[in-house]
């Protein structure tokens, strides 16, 4: 009798091990992106440099880190940020490493006086209801097309700050 309850149990233990494994696994889920509200500023006539804004939500149970953007309306694009120098002045400088991390289940925002996609050497002047085309690049989520409309920002106009 001792035998055969060895045998019906040693199945369940088995399968309830298996089952334990799995759901520890499927619980640690990696990064979860999602890039929400893009859009960019326009830019005055003769202006060489642009911007554009977004929040990079992380859904996830794991940090990611947005590593660089791509874009063909511009020379360069680089992740920016405005700092607050030891003379209590603002001014902007980029990202250190071209690395800005999203932590998991948190968002960052890209805003005016931020964080923000800096476009250099503009080919062409952004109008307002033209579309910036983006592709973010992550650490571990791989590449994420975003399209952003040229808008005012609000309450400020087309030379808001």
């Amino acid at each position: 009798m001792e035998s055969s309850s060895k045998r019906f149990f040693l199945p369940i233990f088995i399968l309830l091990l298996f089952s334990i494994l799995l759901s520890g696994c499927l619980g640690s889920q990696g990064p979860d992106i999602v890039v929400i509200d893009s859009w960019a500023r326009p830019s005055p006539k003769m202006a060489s440099s642009g911007a554009v804004y977004m929040t990079i939500e992380n859904k996830g149970n794991e940090d990611d880190v947005l590593i660089g953007v791509d874009g063909d309306v511009s020379k360069a694009v680089e992740i920016h940020e405005m700092v607050i120098d030891d003379n209590n002045v603002m001014h902007m400088k980029p990202v250190e490493g071209q690395r800005l991390v999203i932590p998991a289940k948190s968002k960052v925002e890209l805003k005016p006086g931020g964080y923000h996609i800096m476009l250099i050497g503009l080919k062409n002047q952004l109008k307002e209801g033209d579309v910036v085309d983006l592709t973010l690049r992550f650490e571990k989520s791989g590449e994420i097309k975003v399209q952003a409309p040229v808008k005012p920002m609000e309450g400020m106009g087309a030379m808001g700050g």
